[in-house]
């Protein structure tokens, strides 16, 4: 059983043995012949074989294992680093090739203990900033595995979450089974469960004269290691954007006073410009119909911004409502178009309305709409050089209205059209505007249940196209909804 072992433990060991074996092939040649020649010697041959058969072979087991001894204690050693016990010694003392090995061993060994200490320390230190940061942050902060279970949780999060001491035992339970606002319990989940996790969500918390506002972003990290889990982990982030939210209501009830106040002075002034250009008050001389053209334009363009804040401030109150009828567009778009033909004219751009000959009546808000042309066509003159083209199209559909309007102007940056419909959103370089044009257009026409989008290349023009479909209606409380056709009807 020992020759087993040593046999299967090292290559000296085979060799030891072996090279023992293999000598006593010429003495048991020698020991035969000498038995066949002289049979009265048997027995004495045959012991004294016997005997030298075990002195060899017990002195191969004697070097075998003074051979396999210092691999055997190597072996264990590396199994005690393997399992991370750096601090493992080996003691080898044969003065030969075998202890020069195992001293470059205990060297690594004493260099891994070293390298590891040190990481231990750096580990020990990163591990102290990142709780610094997140036990003293003003969000609150939540790490949950895959399931939701939490893992660890902030102070200022139970502090949110309104926990206590029960903050203490949350180990181990899914993050939304200890929040006692439902709203809140329903909104972390849904960030954090189902086939495609929302990285942000706003909940109103606002009860009772109080208002309350918190915003819960979601990030994704790598499962750490022994973690029994190969799947994504949470890190959720609480936040408390009420004082936010109140500087935004200032902001939209400021421009929503202020554009009141302007328009009835600028719709005035404009009166009295029409007034003096049809020379009511008395006739005019070339010079000053011109003056007057001028401040006619420039008082469009100004009630136009001011239009544009008030539906912004509105919007944001949801308090732009449709008010869906029946209309002609054939009669509708040319007095909206005619609107920048003076400016098209300096600018020497061709203008071109294409309707077709015959359009059925569409219900729709007809001066919501005509506010859609009018930020589109305004966009299309401000970027479309000297010379350029600007077309306004419309094509009526079995179930559906489009419009469009396309212009040769300078185009637009890839990296923009992806929220170009944005509030106070602009190109770079731009000026002038409010910035508000667009987002206006997709709010109306999303409110008309139709789709609004912009095709545009850099040097080569813009295209806008829109669809508004067809049976909408409106209630008795201003909600607009849409009857569907029938099959055979859509047809």
């Amino acid at each position: 059983m020992a020759i087993r072992r040593m046999i299967r433990a090292s290559i000296f060991a085979k060799i030891a043995l072996f090279t023992a074996l293999f000598s006593l092939i010429p003495l048991y040649v020698v020991t035969f012949l000498f038995i066949l020649n002289r049979p009265q010697f048997l027995w004495y041959g045959l012991g004294a074989l016997a005997i030298l058969t075990l002195a060899v072979l017990g002195g191969a087991i004697v070097l075998a294992r003074h051979l396999t001894h210092p691999i055997l204690a190597l072996k264990r050693a590396v199994q005690h680093i393997k399992q991370g016990d750096f601090a493992t010694f080996v003691e080898v003392s044969t003065h030969d090739e075998l202890e020069d090995l195992a001293e470059t061993f205990n060297s690594m060994s004493e260099d891994l203990h070293q390298y590891r200490e040190v990481r231990v320390d750096e580990l020990m230190a990163e591990k102290t900033k990142i709780e610094g940061i997140v036990y003293s942050s003003e969000d609150g902060i939540i790490l949950t595995d895959d399931g939701g279970h939490v893992q660890l949780i902030n102070p200022k999060a139970k502090t949110m979450l309104e926990l206590g001491e029960e903050g203490e035992e949350l180990g181990g339970r899914p993050v939304w089974s200890f929040v006692k606002r439902d709203r809140l319990a329903i909104a972390i989940r849904e960030c954090v469960e189902g086939d495609s996790p929302k990285s942000m969500r706003e909940v109103n918390l606002s009860a009772e004269g109080v208002r309350r506002y918190y915003s819960i972003a979601v990030s994704l990290i790598n499962a750490p290691e022994g973690s029994g889990t190969n799947y994504y982990w949470f890190v959720i982030q609480i936040r408390n954007i009420t004082a936010e939210k109140e500087l935004d209501q200032l902001k939209d009830d400021f421009l929503q006073s202020l554009t009141h106040d302007l328009r009835s002075p600028m719709t005035a002034v404009r009166g009295y410009l029409q007034v003096l250009g049809e020379e009511m008050a008395g006739p005019l001389n070339d010079e000053q119909k011109k003056m007057i053209r001028i401040m006619e334009n420039a008082s469009t363009k100004l009630l136009h911004i001011v239009s544009n804040l008030l539906d912004s401030a509105k919007m944001s109150a949801g308090k732009l409502r449709l008010n869906i009828m029946e209309c002609n567009l054939r009669q509708v778009l040319p007095n909206t178009v005619e609107i920048f033909a003076t400016e098209a004219g300096k600018k020497k751009i061709t203008l071109t309305l294409d309707v077709p000959d015959v359009m059925s009546l569409v219900k729709l808000d007809p001066q919501l709409l005509e506010r859609v042309v009018i930020n589109l066509l305004g966009n299309s003159l401000k970027f479309t050089p000297d010379g350029g083209f600007i077309t306004v199209k419309f094509i009526e559909f079995s179930d559906r209205i489009q419009g469009q309007v396309i212009d040769t102007g300078n185009g637009m940056p890839p990296e923009f059209l992806n929220r170009i419909f944005k509030k106070f959103e602009q190109a770079s370089g731009t000026r002038g505007g409010t910035g508000l044009g667009l987002a206006i257009c997709k709010f109306v026409i999303d409110a008309h249940y139709g789709e609004i989008s912009v095709r545009s290349k850099q040097g080569e023009g813009t295209t806008f196209t829109f669809t508004i479909p067809k049976g909408l209606e409106q209630n008795e409380r201003g909600e607009v909804f849409r009857i569907r056709p029938n099959q055979s009807q859509a047809a």
